[in-house]
């Protein structure tokens, strides 16, 4: 007797046992990537394009953006590629468009933003042989939007091909974009949307300008003010949401008020 009931206790307490045992899985999360593909002009006569491919070739989803850093005698500026989302084992093709301000020799640093990490390359060499001169071609009118945008309405007077719309001299620690519109037909508007994100927030103003890739047409070099816009809820939400909750308490005060005088 006394056997078979530590045999049905046994039996009992296995399943609290086994439910005590905890298995743990872990993935490990790792950020990082490749550079599939990398091209620029290594003599240059006009707008120096970059063009890369990167493979986000870990664990983890990363908003990514390419800076190109470009120096001469020193830090000169960045030219920016657009952001995108990264989820793991993607490829994504970044460019980035900048205007020489002179000729000569200069170097540029591929700077990765992956997540908030920044993978850097070694310094690459590249000559501008002579700065382009185009024909200005091209009408450019700039408009701010809410979310740190701009919008870019270009037309031309001629079929052009590959333009890009770049940005200089704009305030130093920001982020701001360049980006390639396509073919800008005779006669018809091209409207397109620029992004920044500002260090601290302050009204500045930037210089933008249209180019074909070639160097042989562009726009004038506009210097465009930069506003913080935002949209109506934003900007007025907050007192129309009062006015509205203010006048329903009077609403009901006063729906109140005559119920009761009308029971007296």
């Amino acid at each position: 007797m006394k056997k078979t009931g530590l045999i049905l206790l046994c039996v009992f307490l296995i399943p609290s046992v086994a439910s005590a045992i905890e298995i743990e899985v872990h993935v490990k999360s790792e950020i990082g990537g490749n550079i599939e593909y990398f091209e620029m002009n290594e003599s240059v006569d006009s707008v120096q394009a970059f063009r890369l491919q990167w493979y986000n070739s870990e664990s983890v989803s990363c908003l990514s953006r390419i800076e190109f850093k470009i120096y001469e005698n020193g830090y000169v500026e960045s030219a920016w590629s657009e952001p995108k989302k990264m989820h793991p084992g993607i490829s994504e093709y970044f460019e980035a468009y900048w205007i020489p301000p002179h000729e000569g020799n200069y170097l540029v640093i591929i700077a990765i933003h992956h997540c908030q990490n920044i993978i850097e390359s070694n310094m690459i060499n590249f000559t501008v042989g002579s700065v382009p001169k185009p024909e200005e071609t091209i009408s450019i009118e700039a408009k701010n939007l809410p979310e740190k945008k701009i919008q870019v309405r270009l037309k031309a007077e001629r079929d052009i091909k590959n333009v890009a719309v770049v940005p200089s001299s704009y305030p130093p620690g920001w982020v701001f974009n360049s980006k390639n519109v396509g073919d800008v037909k005779a006669g018809e508007e091209k409207i397109i949307e620029l992004e920044y994100e500002p260090s601290v927030w302050s009204e500045e103003s930037v210089n933008l300008q249209a180019i074909s890739l070639d160097g042989r047409y562009s726009s004038e070099k506009i210097d465009f003010a930069l506003k913080e816009e935002r949209y109506f809820w934003d900007e007025y939400g907050y007192v129309l949401f009062l006015s509205v909750s203010v006048a329903l308490a009077i609403s009901l005060t006063l729906n109140f008020y005559l119920c009761f005088k009308r029971k007296k």
